[in-house]
């Protein structure tokens, strides 16, 4: 799976509920790609769902800098 293109630079968080998942979790990480390898953990765990590369691609356009 392909990494962000948002800033490597800063913690990032992404948020089930911004992509429309019924779901309060709010992963963090301190760079894209273990972002991006923690999502797809907690989506093939949680919601039985492996993310392919035009799932992550939306994913990534839903990440924010931590704490906004």
């Amino acid at each position: 799976m392909r990494a962000s293109r948002k800033d490597d630079a800063m913690a990032l968080e992404f948020r089930c509920q911004d992509v429309g998942v019924a779901c309060g979790t709010v992963t963090r990480a301190d760079n894209a790609e273990e972002l991006v390898a923690k999502v797809a953990e907690h989506a093939r765990t949680k919601h039985h769902v492996e993310l392919n590369d035009t799932l992550v691609d939306y994913a990534v356009t839903k990440v924010r800098p931590a704490g906004d």
